[in-house]
């Protein structure tokens, strides 16, 4: 078996920190409340570019780490599970604790997350499940020079001509759809395929990342006084701030070969090896509907008020606490997982398909 790489899942921790990040800066309100090119403003946003190339980095380590293992849809099923078990408890605190936050509609929503897009990560990434057997079956039968036309094609036709555009042209939903999720699976396994003589540098890697990021957020700053100056307030677009813009996607890339090249100790290793797989949950406790109406919005506006010194700590400490919590309250989940064995429940149902289907699926 091949041994984990702890440098990425050292990255699924960082990059699920960042989104919690975003999450503070939009949902907590810290961007709204902050006054138009004010220095609280500056500092926000960079948080924001520093973190927006977070959802990316899950989508290529996907591909990274899925395109040379076989899949298994006991995996996909044991995280619905997890899914499934975090919008019925959630739902159910608070329609106890907060009686009237819950309705009929709310209660479906729970018992169906993925149909009803709770968590539209978590519908893009179901949706994609099915492919990503014929997605490694495509990437380990081309060669090298295959990989890299592929990897372009998908950067021009997804990523670079819709920013040229400013328009949505292709219809990814600006990155939040299966169809972005697929390419970034792609891209992930052609870097894993194809990167390896090239990811031993995570200081260059690092640099490219702070270049992509400093990039997009003097970008964004020259287009808010840009269009302050002649509308008098700023623009909802804004080149280069989107899930699929390149720097965001260069910027991801940059992360996710930095920290694959990374040498971690084995004692720190193994700490990792063991809480990186609770850092899902993060999202989808603190994500889930109810807590985000009624909890983190707007919470954390009152940082938008403070100097950009304290408003960066503010942020970033209130996203390492909302990791902690939620991290926490994960492994309680995780030990009833293991006392009902859903692990195995997963593979024993992904067995009894398979067993139904092989017949079908034999027949010339």
């Amino acid at each position: 078996m091949e041994q984990r790489n702890r440098g990425i899942d050292l990255l699924r921790m960082t990059a699920m920190w960042m989104v919690v990040i975003l999450h503070i800066l939009n949902k907590g309100g810290v961007l709204a409340a902050a006054a138009p090119l004010s220095a609280g403003q500056g500092t926000a946003r960079l948080l924001e570019t520093a973190a927006y190339c977070a959802v990316n980095c899950y989508g290529l380590i996907s591909g990274y780490v899925g395109v040379q293992r076989r899949f298994r849809y006991s995996g996909a099923l044991a995280l619905w599970l997890r899914v499934a078990f975090y919008t019925l408890v959630i739902t159910a605190v608070f329609a106890c604790l907060m009686p009237g936050s819950v309705n009929g509609d709310r209660v479906l929503r729970a018992f169906f997350p993925v149909l009803f897009r709770q968590y539209w990560y978590v519908t893009a990434y179901f949706g994609m499940c099915l492919f990503i057997p014929f997605f490694n079956l495509l990437l380990n039968r081309l060669s090298k020079g295959q990989l890299r036309l592929l990897a372009l094609s998908i950067v021009l036709v997804f990523s670079v001509l819709p920013t040229l555009r400013q328009k949505d042209v292709f219809l990814t939903d600006n990155g939040y759809s299966v169809l972005w999720l697929s390419c970034l699976y792609l891209l992930g396994g052609v870097l894993r395929l194809c990167g390896r003589q090239t990811s031993r540098r995570p200081a260059s890697r690092g640099a490219i990342y702070a270049g992509c990021v400093l990039a997009t957020w003097l970008v964004r700053l020259a287009g808010d006084r840009l269009w302050m100056a002649r509308t008098g307030h700023l623009c909802d677009k804004v080149l280069l701030t989107a899930y699929t813009s390149p720097t965001v996607l260069l910027a991801a890339v940059a992360l996710v070969l930095c920290f694959a090249a990374l040498n971690i100790g084995p004692r720190f290793g193994r700490f990792i090896e063991s809480v990186s797989p609770l850092a899902f949950s993060v999202y989808l406790i603190h994500a889930h509907p109810l807590i985000w109406e009624h909890w983190l919005a707007g919470r954390f506006a009152f940082l938008a008020y403070k100097p950009p010194i304290l408003l960066a700590s503010g942020v970033l400490g209130g996203a390492f606490a909302i990791y902690l919590v939620c991290s926490l309250a994960d492994v309680l989940r995780a030990g009833l997982f293991r006392l009902f064995r859903v692990k195995a429940f997963s593979r024993w149902a992904e067995e009894a398909v398979s067993a139904r289907l092989r017949p079908w699926l034999d027949k010339e």
